[in-house]
């Protein structure tokens, strides 16, 4: 990473207010989601959406208190489709409706497009990309660049992984990026079952998984098939496509086919590439695409939010070693969209802990978009010489955030608040 990117992100958090002032804590509301992607087009690539890596204004510390330490939570980077059979069934099924006559003009175009890019991602499912690995390194030297102090010759970083490949090379470039701007940082990687609990608590391969945790049902009646049937019609989206769309697709697999497309389109911002897919789709399916997407992220993460809670225990556990050692540095943990998300729900992070009554209204709390390719949370911790009082602050994607605690001094909170409150 280049020093200049490091001397711009340091110089737009030295802008900020240079002396603590205390704000009241943001009153977390239901967003107007067909307002925000009017304006924010981009945040309906869902969880496809690209982490922003640009510098954000902090709040300073309160006086006397000094940053030590960093606890993180981070999705991995951008990557190709992860659906096994993605690229291989769009090729296909588009190849043999082509054989048959029966793809319309659009289809062709869409097909053509497809053909050009399917050589470079067909054998790639899963990794991360080259977007993937520098948006990390980037993210890393953010990271170093809004708490340097943190990242000397005398601090300890270590990080944890899930065991999937992209996770690996998404830590790997993340510390290679923080070792970028401090050659002599210790930095010690983790990989291995052993320390699943903390990474991926409910996955099967976790030798220390956990099954007695509450189950948290979401609170409405309506499914997802029910949800998808009243709110678009992709049948539409097939005909744009096919000249018989019975003929390309059997009718029971018409809304997974629609589901590969909507997914393939929105992965193209994390590849090389200029191509776009997204005309098949009006605007009004663009949205419509993107809460079908919400309801289902909402609804599979909601039931078994709780059942993540050792990712929370690792990171109170973490902290109170550093601080009862007074050790410097930063723990860094990689993971999946499906494992920060419950995360979130936890900590009622930005209002994700809200219980939807309302299958409408999950897009206006929950929304894909807030986890991005490349997500991350930080807990980052401070202290006063001389005293046991510890704050601390939790960030969202590199902005301060709020979480389900009062506070009289917001963005930060008194470390053991949150304890009392969630240990």
């Amino acid at each position: 990473m280049k020093k200049t990117l490091i001397t711009v992100l340091a110089a737009a958090v030295l802008a900020a207010c240079s002396t603590f002032t205390p704000k009241e804590t943001p009153v977390m509301a239901p967003v107007d989601a067909d307002a925000l992607v009017a304006e924010h087009p981009e945040y309906l690539d869902g969880t496809d959406f690209l982490c922003p890596t640009g510098p954000q204004e902090l709040t300073p510390a309160p006086k006397g208190y000094k940053v030590f330490y960093l606890s993180h939570y981070g999705r991995h980077g951008a990557r190709y489709a992860w659906q096994s059979d993605m690229y291989k069934r769009l090729h296909s099924v588009l190849g043999d409706a082509h054989d048959a006559g029966n793809l319309t003009e659009l289809g062709e175009s869409f097909r053509d497009r497809f053909e050009s890019l399917y050589p470079d991602v067909r054998y790639r499912t899963g990794d991360l990309s080259r977007k993937g690995w520098q948006q990390q390194q980037e993210l890393a030297a953010r990271m170093y660049a809004n708490f340097p102090s943190i990242f000397g010759n005398d601090a300890h970083v270590r990080a944890w992984t899930s065991t999937s490949t992209r996770c690996v090379m998404t830590m790997s470039s993340f510390c290679l990026g923080l070792k970028g701007q401090n050659p002599k940082l210790d930095i010690f990687e983790n990989f291995g079952k052993f320390f699943l609990p903390a990474i991926l608590p409910l996955d099967g391969s976790n030798p220390f998984r956990k099954n007695d945790y509450k189950i948290t049902p979401v609170a409405f009646e309506e499914t997802w098939d029910q949800y998808i049937g009243r709110t678009v019609d992709y049948k539409a989206i097939l005909d744009r496509l096919f000249v018989n769309r019975d003929n390309a697709i059997p009718e029971n697999k018409q809304w997974d086919f629609v589901s590969y497309l909507y997914f393939f389109a929105a992965g193209m911002k994390s590849l090389d590439t200029d191509l776009e897919f997204y005309d098949i789709f009006t605007p009004e399916e663009r949205v419509a695409l993107w809460k079908i997407d919400n309801f289902q992220f909402y609804a599979e993460a909601w039931k078994t939010h709780l059942g993540y809670l050792p990712i929370l225990e690792d990171i109170i556990a973490k902290a109170d070693e550093r601080i009862a050692s007074g050790e410097v540095g930063a723990d860094l943990r990689f993971g999946h969209d499906y494992t920060i998300l419950p995360l979130m729900m936890i900590l009622d992070l930005d209002g994700m802990g809200k219980e939807v009554e309302n299958p409408d209204d999950i897009s206006s709390w929950c929304r894909t978009s807030q986890v991005p390719m490349g997500a991350n949370v930080h807990f980052v911790f401070y202290r006063k010489p001389g005293s046991d009082d510890v704050l601390f602050k939790v960030l969202h994607n590199g902005k301060e955030a709020t979480i389900g605690l009062e506070t009289d001094m917001w963005p930060y909170y008194r470390w053991q608040d949150f304890k009392a409150r969630f240990k």
